[in-house]
Order: C-alpha cells, then sequence, then structure tokens
C-alpha cells in the first residue's frame, strides 16, 4: 500500500507528463475503434443495399459493362423453360435538385418482380397497381418514402435526373412503404422504373444489365445451370447471387486494411508515448527506488509497483479513447464512405453501427499494448542492485555506450525493413511488415541522433 501512494503520489507531481501519456494512448485507441466502426457501419450499408436490389435471386446473368441483348429473356423462358426470370436494368444516376447526390436507378419488370423483390408491391396503398402503372405510363418512376423525404419530393411532382451530362426528367408515379426498418435501410438511395423507362434513361436501348433468376437447389438446379451454360452467347455468364457481394468485399478488402494499418500506426505512437513516461518515471525515481531496494522491496514488488502506474494510466486513455472514438467515427463514416463512393460504388451510411467487438479490441490494444510497453522500464527497475540503483551517472553512463550499439541495430533493422519493402511486390501484408519495421529502425537510431544534437548544441 506504502509503494502504490508514493507511486501515486509521483503520478500526481508531474501531471503534464502523464496527461501526455493518456493523450498518446487514449488518441490510438480513438483512432482505431473510429476506423472499425465506420468501416463496419459502411460494410453493414452495402449489404442492405445489396439485399434491396438483389432481392431472393439466387443466381444472376450478367455480361460486360454494356450489358446484353434483351432478346435473351423470352429464349430463357420459352426454349429453356426457365421460371421465374427477372430481367433488370440498373445504372447510377444524379440529380439536378441535389448535386452531388447520387441515387442507383433499378429498371424491373413489375409482373416479373413478386418472387425476387416483395417490396416493391407496397406502393401508397394501392399495392401492386402502383408498380404496374409503371409499364402503362411511360416516365414514371417509384422511390421509398425516406428517399422521397430526404428529397422533399411527394407522388405526382417531377425530378430530373443527370446521366452522363444529359438530364431526364421523370415524374414520381408512387412510394414504396418498406414493411420494416431493414428493408427502409435497403431501400434508401433507390429509383425504381419499368426496364423500358429506364433504359431510356441511360441511353441502354435494348439492352439489360442483368437477369436474376430463382433456381431449385439440388440435382433439379445443377440441371437447370447445365443448360443455362450451354445456352448462354458468348460474354455471358452466370454466377451466383451472393457472389456479386464478396467481389465488391474483395475490392473493399484492401481498403479496410490499409485503415487498420493506419489506426495500428496511431496506436503505436501512442505506445512509444506510454514507454517513454514510464521510462521517464523509473528514471526520475531511480534514488528512491534504490532506497526502498536496500530497505528490502523485493524485485517483484517494484515490477508490480511500475505495471500496476501503467494499467492506471492505460485504464484512463482506454476509457477515454472508446469515448472519443464513437464520436469521432461519427464523421469519419462520412470520409469512408465518400472515399468508398469514389472508388468503388455508391453506398449511403446514416446510422453508425456500434460494434461490441470493436470496443472490446480498442480496450484490449489499449490496456494491453501499454502493459507491453512498461515491461522493459519495469524490468529495468527492478533488476538494478540498491547501490548502482541510487547511482543516476551509471545509468547515464551506460545508456551512452548503449547507443552506438542499438543504432547499429537501427541500421540492420533500417536494411531489413527496405529489403522486405524490395521484395515484397503485391503482398500487402509483408509490405506492411516493412513499413513498420523501418518504423521501429527510426526508434533505435534516435537515441544516437539524440546525443548528437546535444553535443552540437
Amino acid at each position: 500500500m506504502i509503494l502504490l501512494r508514493a507511486s501515486a503520489r509521483h503520478l500526481a507531481r508531474h501531471p503534464w507528463q502523464a496527461a501526455l501519456s493518456v493523450l498518446g494512448i487514449a488518441l490510438g485507441v480513438a483512432v482505431v475503434v473510429s476506423i472499425d466502426l465506420a468501416s463496419e457501419s459502411a460494410r453493414r450499408a452495402f449489404a442492405l443495399a445489396a439485399e434491396g436490389v438483389t432481392g431472393r435471386a439466387t443466381h444472376q446473368i450478367v455480361g460486360g459493362s454494356g450489358g446484353f441483348d434483351e432478346r435473351l429473356v423470352p429464349r430463357l423462358t420459352r426454349e429453356l423453360g426457365v421460371h421465374p426470370v427477372a430481367p433488370v436494368v440498373e445504372g447510377w444516376v444524379g440529380l439536378k435538385a441535389a448535386p452531388g447526390r447520387t441515387l442507383q436507378l433499378l429498371g424491373v419488370d413489375p409482373f416479373s418482380e413478386a418472387p425476387f423483390r416483395p417490396y416493391l408491391a407496397r406502393g401508397s396503398g394501392r399495392g401492386g397497381r402502383a408498380l404496374a402503372a409503371l409499364v402503362t405510363e411511360p416516365g414514371t418512376v417509384v422511390l421509398s418514402r425516406e428517399t422521397a423525404g430526404d428529397l422533399g419530393v411527394r407522388a405526382g411532382d417531377t425530378v430530373v435526373l443527370r446521366v452522363s451530362g444529359r438530364e431526364r426528367p421523370v415524374r414520381v408515379l408512387a412510394l414504396i412503404e418498406p414493411e420494416n426498418a431493414r428493408s427502409a435501410q435497403a431501400l434508401r438511395n433507390l429509383v425504381v422504373a419499368d426496364v423500358t423507362t429506364a433504359q431510356e434513361v441511360l441511353d441502354h436501348a435494348g439492352r439489360l444489365s442483368r437477369v436474376d433468376l430463382a433456381l431449385p437447389g439440388g440435382s433439379e438446379g445443377d440441371a437447370v445451370l447445365a443448360r443455362l451454360r450451354a445456352a448462354l452467347p458468348s460474354g455471358v455468364e452466370i454466377v451466383a447471387a451472393p457472389a456479386r457481394s464478396e467481389f465488391v468485399g474483395e475490392l473493399t478488402r484492401a481498403f479496410d486494411v490499409n485503415l487498420t494499418a493506419l489506426s495500428l500506426l496511431a496506436l503505436m505512437v501512442g505506445l512509444f508515448l506510454a514507454y517513454n513516461t514510464m521510462t521517464f518515471s523509473v528514471v526520475q525515481r531511480r534514488a528512491t527506488i534504490g532506497m526502498l531496494r536496500a530497505l528490502g522491496v523485493t524485485r517483484a514488488e517494484i515490477v508490480g509497483v511500475v505495471l500496476a502506474e501503467a494499467l492506471l494510466l492505460a485504464l484512463v486513455a482506454t476509457a477515454l479513447g472508446l469515448g472519443a472514438g464513437m464520436a469521432l467515427a461519427g464523421g469519419l463514416v462520412r470520409l469512408v464512405t465518400r472515399t468508398i463512393n469514389d472508388l468503388y460504388f455508391v453506398v449511403v451510411v446514416r446510422d453508425l453501427a456500434v460494434s461490441a467487438t470493436a470496443l472490446a479490441k480498442g480496450a484490449a490494444l489499449g490496456i494491453g499494448a501499454t502493459l507491453v510497453a512498461a515491461l522493459l522500464p519495469a524490468a529495468e527497475a527492478s533488476t538494478a542492485p540498491p547501490g548502482a540503483a541510487v547511482q543516476r551517472v551509471a545509468l547515464e553512463a551506460r545508456a551512452r555506450r548503449a547507443a552506438p550499439r542499438v543504432a547499429l541495430a537501427g541500421l540492420l533493422v533500417l536494411l531489413t525493413g527496405a529489403s522486405v519493402l524490395a521484395i515484397a511486390g503485391r503482398s500487402l501484408a509483408w509490405s506492411y511488415a516493412g513499413l513498420f519495421t523501418m518504423i521501429l529502425s527510426a526508434t533505435l537510431l534516435t537515441p544516437l541522433a539524440m546525443i548528437g544534437a546535444a553535443r552540437a548544441a
């Protein structure tokens, strides 16, 4: 208890030193947590959006970027006997009234949609009649009620869509009423039109983006797939519906890895601050530690006190970091979404998905890494004999003698990191390993550089 009171008194006498360490660790934890939460929110929003567009399809017939001939659909139903099928035209459109806002245009055949996207039948209280009217009334679309509310439009209003610099006016025929909150999120940012209207808006006359299929399982489904693959024209293929989402997930995985690496780098900086704080604390109290050792305090007790200090700093910093991380994630999710929109696909993230796993990961990194950073100062404080512990000059002399050897090790580590980067090629894991190795080499070169700078000054 006396040792803990002495430790608390030392921290109280050096508040700025302790605050700097807490700030560094808290920032590292906040960045890790905020990036995890923002990435998870973006992934969840994409999954919901993909669910709203794909619906209950098990497979999709797709072509190249220009799509394929719409005459393939009658062939599928009449000659091959494939049922049900749903032709789809999709593309991205802008809004004249909301510059910078991007919506997904989904062109469908209303009479083929029931097995795939039943939520489309919920329109302004008129059921499937509103959706069927898309066929008889050209230049009309339907929106979800949430999207219409965001845009400030109602049923009957005209909106001007922008596609490749061209303006296409369409009339909002009805509003889709989602059956639950999940469907509402999936339908947000979606504009639904008849296939013909979508082809006119996107200037894809006679072309389809894909055909959705709902095939049975087992041997019957395998037989249908075999017939389809044999009959499809060149450049057109059939894929499992989840495969498209997995493909986009692969595209964004490198993006997530980059964000994670940056967050770990921020945590690494915080750990250096924690290590330096504990090292300074040990050096400042070296005489006190020496007297305590002379009075019979064991090495284990000294280690326990230093680690207890580190744990206290880690708990305070982690608590602050978790709160700051959730606050930071609210703004970061918009930046992550904007980057995904610019690089890969358009996704709208309205709500922050707070994951207990991300918070637990941030807490574990903050506390665990701080304790690891404190192990070396704790070991240094406990291993020196009582007489040498009192003599601070012995520590400084040993540190000066060790600086050239540490710098030499830093040069070797630097060469190792550069070599890893040179041979890493397209391997992301090895590239980051080389990068972090070079950062470590810079820390090993710092003591000798500081000695030289002090002499020059």
